[in-house]
């Protein structure tokens, strides 16, 4: 490498690719440019993608146990409107065949760099990417940005926008089920100007927020670690039978929310099998005064809908009304 300013590596999580970004500069040393060198580190001779961009680079993260990284990049490191890049290491080759006259199309993955997709125009500076992988957070964090976070899954390219003011943390939970986003002072003490912010938000990975929690002061947010429970031929084994196991743990889901909806409504139910006792209790007693009421009525039974003459009446009301003149000719 030659004319290089600076290099920055990025390791991927399970080490099957390492990113290295290379800031060059010409010989004048005014004009600097990016180039990216990617290292297949699995595969035999550990070859080498190259990725050039000519934007200024804010960003570069791997995706968690994943073949894809995303990049912020832009015409010039202080826009505020930037791109977000999702790059994809492997790439998968569909071809159709004949076998035996019928058409069956197979699917290969191929090791080749290949562009996903861009999100142009966005206010981030930061990317999260979820511990399960497939979902990622734009972060615009920091006293010059806005807080907002953009939570937006890979596969299916939804996308949605939420906002912690002030924020400065991004902090996902290892089964990358839950995120924090968190307002935190330095511990060294002194003033901090967005000590009314302090505290932290609990978010779904699809962007719902569970939790608001304010502080005077607030200093450190940390989730509690977890051991990876599952080999990865397990969880080869669940992605295979996923269909079964979401029906399982929806039936699971139902029979919880039936408890909790009879939990709540407990007292409702009392009281409507309370009232419903004391309604029958006064007809029964009312049954019982049954011939007391005939002696005091010369026999007149008022239940009785044989003493009582039913007319049917019909009114009609004209609710709108219009008149047409038509003139004939003679």
């Amino acid at each position: 490498l030659f004319n290089v300013t600076k290099c920055t590596m990025v390791w991927q999580s399970d080490g099957d690719f390492l990113g290295v970004k290379v800031t060059r500069h010409t010989k004048t040393k005014k004009t600097l440019y990016n180039n990216f060198e990617l290292f297949r580190l699995r595969d035999t001779s550990i070859p080498v993608e190259m990725l050039d961009l000519k934007d200024a680079v804010m960003s570069f993260a791997w995706e968690t146990g994943g073949s894809r990284f995303a990049i912020i990049h832009a015409e010039n490191p202080t826009a505020s409107k930037v791109n977000v890049s999702f790059y994809d290491m492997n790439k998968t080759m569909t071809s159709t065949k004949k076998i035996k006259g019928k058409e069956v199309k197979t699917t290969k993955v191929v090791g080749e760099l290949n562009l996903v997709d861009t999100l142009k125009g966005k206010q981030c500076n930061c990317v999260f990417w979820s511990p399960a992988g497939g979902v990622i957070i734009l972060a615009g964090l920091g006293e010059s940005a806005s807080g907002s976070l953009e939570f937006y899954d890979v596969d299916t390219k939804t996308l949605t926008i939420k906002e912690h003011y002030r924020a400065n943390e991004v902090l996902w939970d290892s089964s990358g089920r839950t995120v924090a986003t968190c307002v935190v002072q330095p511990v060294d003490g002194g003033h901090f100007k967005f000590a009314m912010d302090n505290g932290f938000n609990l978010w779904t990975f699809q962007g719902k927020q569970l939790h608001q929690q304010s502080y005077e002061t607030f200093y450190q947010f940390q989730w509690r670690p977890r051991e990876r429970l599952l080999a990865e031929e397990k969880i080869e084994e669940v992605h295979v039978n996923i269909k079964k196991y979401e029906k399982e743990f929806e039936r699971a889901d139902k029979e919880r929310m039936r408890a909790l909806h009879l939990e709540e409504t407990k007292e409702k139910r009392m009281l409507r099998s309370a009232f419903r006792e004391r309604v029958a209790r006064l007809k029964e007693f009312r049954s019982q005064q049954k011939e007391a009421r005939l002696e005091l009525l010369a026999g007149y039974d008022e239940d009785d809908e044989d003493n009582y003459v039913t007319k049917e009446v019909t009114l009609e009301t004209v609710l709108t009304s219009v008149e047409e003149h038509i003139f004939l000719n003679n």
